[in-house]
């Protein structure tokens, strides 16, 4: 039992290790990893690579949304024929005509000839319909007008317009000589005419989803055995897009039931060698570190919190990868412990979400940079001048970095993803919250970190770092102490 208490502070770290080692592979992808790297623009650094089996090749994002764009473009709008407001304009007709002219002079003969032509123009009207709002919402020349069950592709302006019924009444009766009839029959028609050619949006997205339902998403198939690529070639252009449909089918093949448990079992053990590093390093080098748990727990919790943070947001949306602040993560480490610390954490963090992110080899050189920049530029980050110098350096890293590997990439500073850019900027303005972040991790873990110490004297910052290496736990108390004294004085 007394070996048992003596070994806790190692037990606790062993459950620790296996705790983190457990969390990350948990949110790693569940999918294989191709195993050749390459980069647009790049030699092929391997050899002759040929089909290992027959695959299709995909298209890209951009033709994809180029080809849906077209078809959106060429889908025309379906509008409803309304026949039961045609037989409420002709039975309303009826009433109005005969309330109106029920009792004047004209001859029989002649009532039924100015009634005629009457039905005569409100055919003419409903002959295709009138649109709603005179058909101001519609974009198309052409739309398709369906009637019961049949459907019909028609002109927009062959459609009557409400404005023009006054001109189709005025020309049928002076053909027919009841000119005189005219501002009558115009009224009543202005009275009981109703537009009934309205906007069907579930016939129309039904339409819209078929479509795009019969879009490809791959243009035409390689064999196995032919040569995809040779030792030295450029990878650019067909063979750039070649290359990615076969690694996206080589990974969605490679995760099956029968190697998911090898695959993890891969996972695992990167993952407990990048932890074991941490721990190595430590105890080597951080042997006060490594003999506190509140503070190796204060290390892991934040290598997790940002292994969490980073997944999530590729699930989300792989595009935002950049707006993760991992700079945050050597800030911390360097305030609260030392500059060799935070930058060695920040490393072996980010080997980590190599297996994550897109584009692996530009995400850690880009991270590993601005890291280093991190760790020689941030110096009394208790002024907040100097935050935001600090974090300005780091985001002008991120994006001259963007911008020389776009120029590796393309050949040219043409094409620049402007949206990128504005990742980063959010990126330095997410790593800004550093500062109220230290102050909660003081209130949470009881750590002290530099930004409390620079707030004394120098000769107590030397006193009270000391005393925090060799007895954590009164350290609190002389931090007190010399802020009495300091105040008195």
């Amino acid at each position: 039992m007394d070996n048992l208490y003596k070994q806790q502070s190692l037990i606790f770290k062993y459950i620790l290790y296996v705790v983190a080692v457990a969390f990350i592979v948990f949110f790693l992808p569940k999918g294989g990893k191709f195993k050749y790297e390459f980069q647009k623009g790049k030699p092929w650094q391997f050899e002759n690579l040929y089909a290992p089996f027959d695959f299709s090749i995909q298209k890209t994002d951009a033709e994809i949304a180029k080809e849906k764009q077209i078809i959106e473009n060429n889908q025309l709008p379906y509008y409803s024929y309304d026949e039961g407001i045609v037989e409420k304009v002709r039975e309303s007709f009826d009433d109005e005509f005969e309330s109106q002219w029920g009792n004047t002079e004209l001859t029989r003969n002649q009532k039924s000839r100015l009634k005629y032509f009457a039905q005569v123009i409100l055919d003419s009207v409903y002959a295709k319909g009138i649109l709603q709002n005179n058909g101001k919402q519609v974009q198309r020349n052409f739309i398709y007008l369906v009637k019961g069950n049949e459907a019909s592709k028609v002109r927009v302006s062959d459609f009557l317009k409400v404005s023009e019924i006054n001109n189709l009444v005025s020309a049928i009766l002076d053909d027919n000589n009841f000119s005189a009839f005219e501002k009558e029959i115009q009224a009543l028609f202005f009275d009981i005419i109703e537009p009934n050619v309205s906007f069907d949006n579930n016939l129309t997205q039904k339409a819209r989803a078929e479509a795009l339902s019969k879009l490809s998403y791959t243009r035409g198939t390689v064999d196995q055995g032919r040569l995809i690529i040779a030792k030295g070639e450029v990878v650019e252009a067909e063979n750039l897009k070649i290359l990615e449909s076969l690694k996206s089918e080589y990974e969605s093949e490679l995760w099956t039931a029968n190697n998911y448990y090898f695959i993890l079992i891969g996972y695992t053990v990167l993952v407990a060698l990048v932890l074991i590093m941490l721990f190595l390093f430590l105890k080597k080098y951080r042997r006060t570190v490594y003999e506190n748990n509140v503070k190796v727990t204060f290390i892991f919790f934040n290598i997790l919190l940002m292994v969490f943070v980073t997944t999530m947001v590729i699930k989300y949306n792989d595009q935002l990868v950049f707006v993760v602040p991992l700079c945050i993560l050597p800030l911390i480490l360097k305030t609260f412990f030392d500059a060799r610390l935070g930058l060695f954490v920040h490393v072996l963090t980010i080997l980590i979400l190599g297996f994550v992110v897109p584009n692996s080899f530009e995400y850690i050189f880009l991270q590993i940079i601005t890291g280093i920049v991190t760790i020689l530029t941030v110096s009394e980050l208790y002024k907040r001048a100097n935050l935001f110098v600090s974090v300005g350096q780091i985001t002008l890293i991120y994006i001259i970095g963007y911008l020389a590997f776009h120029t590796i990439h393309e050949g040219d500073l043409s094409d620049i993803e402007w949206y990128t850019l504005g990742l980063f900027l959010l990126n330095g303005m997410i790593t800004l919250f550093v500062q109220p972040l230290i102050y909660i991790y003081e209130k949470v873990f009881g750590l002290v970190s530099d930004v409390s110490l620079l707030e004394l004297s120098d000769t107590n910052s030397k006193l009270l770092k000391e005393l925090s290496n060799k007895a954590p736990g009164t350290f609190h108390h002389s931090l007190q102490v010399a802020n009495l004294a300091e105040a008195a004085a």
